[in-house]
């Protein structure tokens, strides 16, 4: 009981303590908020008497005037603030966190850190939001109001909308920027400078790629450093104009010489740019380079020259006259051709109206001659291919075309040719056609000749033996009514299409003869264009294969009948194989147990001959999977994929097993190629596999390589192993051909190999030395 009355007691004690610490705490409580009413109502006095003194200065600048607490609640807005963010003040609390753009914040707290540390900043520029959170961009100078203590209670800054200024001056380095865009892409050079002798202001890519001189390198050179000697004083003259103001600018088309040592015809523009008093403050040159069309100017000079010269030499008599019959042209041939004693040069001028009359006696019947020439004089049309024979027998062919300028007739142009040999040759072209018509008719390839329509127009003997029709059945038909087959139509169809492009085309028919029986053909052809080049048809050649069609269809069902014996015989090989591996496994497992019974009981000899009996049954099935294996490795790669044997081959030597004292060297990343991913693999790990089983060195070496080889690509699989003489080379390829009668080997591993490889399209071969090493190469397409 008296230890429940001191606890009492204590309990009383810590109560009365609480209560005296919570009148403690409200007196402290009292005196703060005393004090903190009297700071405020200071402030605001202090506010209202600068305020008033502000007054009448603040409210009438045109910029916003902005005052906050140190919190920064806005405690007053001028007019132009209250007009610039929107807000009235007298109505609402701003705090100018809520004008503070939001990508700005940071630089607007740094800002405001300045303000308070230094008690003012100035040229803050930043963006700031108003009421309707429309962005502004603003100039602030602001400083701290201090009280009569020097006592930090508010700020003021003036605030100045540069929205527009902003704008502007974005919108003025723009157009600076797309202006030097325009100036430096520009394919005429520009330059720009203050006077000819004083530096350039500015210089563009293009001029210093034209001439191949830096911006440095022009500010130390003069105009006339760079002209040709030969343009230099004309160039003075006008440079001389131009300063003199006798003109504002001048163009000319002349030579500069390149910094490397050669000419750039150039056509230069210079504008000269003056002041108020007629001085040249600047000058703008621009220069293009009119090099090729310099060049090309002068080429169709050469051009006109060379013509001339063809003209003098034209195997044809050419006369070129004016609208009065006067000569403006002739050449060599033509004054040949009509006996004239006098050179070509020595022609023009002269008048032609009576030269008709003067060459008649050249000709067999001459006024006919005179007369053709007035009749084609007087109607001016286009005549060609006029046959003229003369008495020497020489036969001309004549041209006259009219020379029409702005439809104002300026002319003509007589041309005559010497046809005579070309005469000849047709006559001699006729005979040869008609001899090789007659090789056609009787050759034993068919002939079809066809107008566009597909009507037939000529046929060879051969072929009608071939369809058993003969020709007045045959002419003026289509080919596709007469030798009816369904199964031809969509093949003609396309066919016809083909021949429509003038392509020629190849191929098979099956169509029937005029008694019915089917015959099969192979059609070769094109369409057949005259001298012009124009299509007037087609024409086929047409051989028939029915025999050798006969024998595709029996080696077609020699094939099917082939392809059904190989399954038949895979199949049997893995039944076979699982047959005797059965009784092997029988075998295998009733020596084992023989062993077991008898053990202790045998001797030496018999043991060994029970080990000889199990090796000899081990051997005997792996000689079974190795044949089952081959036989499985089919005559075609079952599906084809992308195989990176880079990653094949770390799996391969992940999985087997490499004796510590051989190293396996891959000397550099293997392709990706297209293939058997099964197959493949089992192709490397064979051959890795040999090479390690025969490697009889103390520190054996593996090395893999690769080359590129056109459309293969070439391995290699290199060993320092026993080797093989250069007689089993091939021998080794063949099934059961085992050099080293191991227990491990069946002669059948590298047989698999040569098989894969050759079902990837490539070839596999060795080379090697013994007691040295081999290696290994084969091929894989790419």
């Amino acid at each position: 009981m008296s230890q429940d009355n001191q606890q009492l007691k204590l309990l009383q004690r810590a109560l009365e303590r609480e209560k005296a610490a919570r009148k403690a705490a409200e007196k402290i409580l009292e005196e703060k908020s005393r004090e903190l009413y009297t700071t405020s109502q200071q402030l605001q006095n202090l506010l209202d008497e600068k305020s008033n003194q502000l007054q009448g200065v603040f409210e009438n600048i045109i910029d916003a005037y902005v005052v906050m607490d140190l919190q920064g609640n806005v405690l007053k807005f001028n007019e132009a603030a209250t007009k610039l963010f929107g807000y009235n003040i007298e109505e609402e609390q701003v705090n100018v966190v809520d004008l503070i753009y939001k990508e700005d914040y940071e630089y607007a707290m740094s800002s405001f850190f300045q303000l308070y540390t230094n008690g003012f900043f100035k040229d803050y520029e930043a963006r700031a939001y108003t009421k309707s959170k429309a962005v502004k961009w603003v100039h602030i100078n602001a400083s701290i109001i201090y009280d009569k203590q020097k006592k930090p209670i508010a700020a003021q800054g003036i605030v100045r909308d540069i929205t527009e200024d902003k704008r502007l001056k974005k919108q003025f380095e723009d157009q600076k920027k797309q202006l030097s865009i325009i100036i430096n892409n520009s394919p005429i050079g520009i330059s720009l400078s203050k006077t000819e002798d004083k530096g350039l202001l500015l210089i563009n890519q293009s001029l210093s790629n034209m001439l191949g001189y830096t911006r440095e390198e022009f500010n130390k050179m003069q105009v006339q450093d760079i002209t040709h000697p030969e343009d230099e004083e004309v160039s003075r003259n006008y440079r001389e104009q131009l300063f003199n103001g006798d003109i504002d600018r001048f163009n000319l088309e002349k030579r500069y010489i390149k910094k490397d040592g050669s000419i750039l015809w150039a056509k230069t523009n210079v504008i000269a740019v003056r002041n108020a008093s007629g001085d040249i403050d600047y000058q703008v040159a621009t220069i293009e380079d009119v090099s090729k069309e310099y060049h090309a100017k002068q080429k169709l000079i050469e051009s006109e020259n060379r013509l001339f010269t063809l003209i003098q030499n034209l195997d044809s008599g050419v006369l070129l006259e004016d609208e009065n019959r006067s000569i403006v042209l002739t050449n060599t041939k033509f004054c040949e051709l009509f006996k004239i004693p006098l050179k070509p040069e020595e022609l023009i001028g002269q008048d032609c109206s009576n030269a008709a009359q003067q060459s008649k006696g050249l000709f067999k019947n001459p006024e006919q001659f005179v007369q053709r020439i007035n009749d084609v004089l007087k109607s001016k049309d286009t005549v060609l291919a006029d046959e003229l024979i003369m008495c020497d027998g020489k036969i001309l062919e004549r041209d006259f075309i009219p020379i029409i300028e702005n439809n104002k007739y300026r002319g003509h142009l007589w041309s005559y040719t010497d046809v005579t040999l070309k005469r000849t040759y047709s006559k001699t072209l006729e005979a040869q056609k008609q001899k090789y018509y007659s090789i056609i008719a009787n050759m034993d390839l068919g002939l079809i000749e066809s107008d566009l329509d597909g009507r037939i127009t000529m046929v060879n003997q051969s072929l009608l033996k071939m369809t058993g029709y003969n020709e007045e059945e045959i002419l003026g038909k289509r080919g596709r009514d007469i030798f009816p087959v369904n199964s031809n139509d969509h093949k003609v169809k396309q066919i016809v299409e083909i021949r429509n492009n003038t392509e020629t085309t190849s191929f098979e028919l099956e169509v029937k003869r005029k008694n019915g029986e089917k015959r099969f053909w192979f059609v070769s052809g094109s369409s057949n264009l005259d001298s012009e080049n124009n299509k007037t048809g087609s024409l086929d050649v047409v051989l028939d294969i029915t025999d050798l069609k006969t024998l595709e269809l029996q080696k077609e069902k020699l094939l099917q009948r082939l392809e059904k014996s190989n399954d038949e015989l895979q199949e049997y090989a893995h039944i076979v194989s699982h047959d005797l591996k059965s009784p092997l496994r029988s075998i295998h497992a009733l020596i084992s147990w023989l062993k077991e019974d008898n053990k202790g009981k045998l001797d030496q000899s018999s043991l060994k001959n029970i080990d000889l009996i199990e090796g000899t049954l081990e051997k005997m099935e792996q000689l079974i999977s190795d044949v089952l294996n081959y036989s499985s490795v089919g005559s075609e790669i079952s599906q084809k994929k992308q195989v990176d044997l880079c990653k094949m081959v770390k799996h391969i030597l992940g999985m087997i097993y490499v004796p510590e004292h051989i190293t396996i060297e891959v000397k550099q990343d293997l392709p990706t190629v297209n293939g058997d991913a099964t197959k493949l693999q089992q192709l490397f790990q064979n051959l890795l596999s040999n090479a390690i089983k025969f490697i009889d060195k103390p520190k054996g070496l593996i090395e893999i390589d690769v080359q590129e080889k056109g459309a293969f690509y070439q391995f290699s699989i290199k060993d320092n192993g026993i080797g093989i003489e250069k007689k089993f080379h091939e021998k080794i390829f063949k099934i059961f051909h085992a050099l080293n009668k191991s227990k491990d080997s069946t002669g059948i591993g590298l047989s698999i190999v040569k098989k894969i490889v050759n079902l990837h399209e490539g070839e596999i071969w060795l080379e090697s030395e013994p007691k040295i090493g081999t290696t290994f190469y084969f091929t894989l397409k790419k």
